[in-house]
């Protein structure tokens, strides 16, 4: 309960950022631009019934739970490099403005967690007025991590086995067994690799009673997101993304967010610093991210 709690205030910590130093939507003379191709769950594989895999699916989700047991004890013993890119998108599907903002996760003498800022690019939006803000920026998307202690609250299925890049995948849909309004659950698709019994990749949501969860700022819900190895059994956020579509006066415009997680480093291997005191702690969390060739 504490977990899916903690990833919503991440959630909504976006919007944190981002209201923080904007002004909203400019409505320009301009016409309706085409959205992107949006985010959005797989379609199962064709067959009704997919081949039944070696080990029984029951037993697969017990093992990839226990990975995301370790997986969430491991990831806060490292250090990490963050970018979030958010995006414009043309009809082209190219971005047409976007502001870029890099954080460093580091450690302080005391062992305390907070993120650094490294840099900000000069923002090339044209609808999204962000203006300069905060210097210390922390944004956070929901990690998709389901834990041995999540398990009763879903219906967890087994739809088959994918090829995912280069590794070979089982496919399970997750959906909650049941809505609240105080509590985010998961709702989506887990990709496990079928050597390691680890999800490698998730496309989905939060979702309540009320329905999808987003940050009152910016409309993204569904994330595509992927992991990639670190050392021999761990596997860490590495590229999340979403698309969207955000309303300008009469124009609707087409934006992506894209988060990368690069330079995990264990804690050990880097000398403590003393924290400035602008600095907000560090959230701990991340969504799930892609290989580091996609863009």
């Amino acid at each position: 309960m504490t977990f899916r709690l903690t990833c919503l205030a991440c959630f909504w910590a976006l919007a944190a950022l981002l209201t923080a130093g904007t002004s909203g939507l400019r409505a320009q003379d301009a016409g309706p631009m085409k959205p992107p191709e949006s985010t959005k769950f797989p379609t199962p594989p064709p067959t009704p019934k997919p081949e039944p895999p070696p080990i029984a699916p029951e037993e697969i989700i017990r093992r990839f739970a226990a990975k995301e047991d370790e997986m969430l004890r491991a990831i806060a013993g490292f250090t990490f490099q963050k970018s979030v890119r958010l995006e414009e998108v043309g009809p082209d599907n190219k971005a047409t403005g976007q502001v870029e903002m890099v954080t460093q996760q580091m450690v302080t003498a005391d062992g305390k967690l907070y993120e650094k800022p490294v840099r900000r690019s000069a923002s090339t939006l044209h609808y999204l007025d962000l203006q300069r803000g905060d210097s210390d920026i922390v944004v956070a998307t929901p990690m998709f991590a389901l834990t041995t202690s999540q398990l009763p609250h879903y219906e967890i299925s087994f739809k088959g086995k994918q090829p995912l890049d280069e590794l070979s995948a089982y496919f399970f849909s997750v959906t909650p067994h049941a809505l609240d309004r105080a509590h985010p659950y998961f709702s989506g698709v887990v990709w496990v690799d079928e050597q390691d019994l680890v999800i490698v990749k998730t496309i989905g949501k939060w979702v309540t009673e009320f329905g999808d969860v987003t940050s009152p700022a910016l409309p993204f819900a569904v994330f595509e997101t992927y992991r990639q190895q670190v050392g021999k059994n761990l596997w860490f956020p590495a590229y999340s993304r979403s698309d969207e579509t955000a309303q300008a006066g009469d124009t609707r415009v087409p934006i992506r967010m894209i988060i990368r997680w690069t330079d995990y480093t264990p804690l050990g291997s880097q000398p403590a610093v003393a924290a400035p005191s602008s600095n907000k702690p560090a959230s701990g969390n991340g969504a799930a991210g892609a290989t580091s060739n996609r863009q």
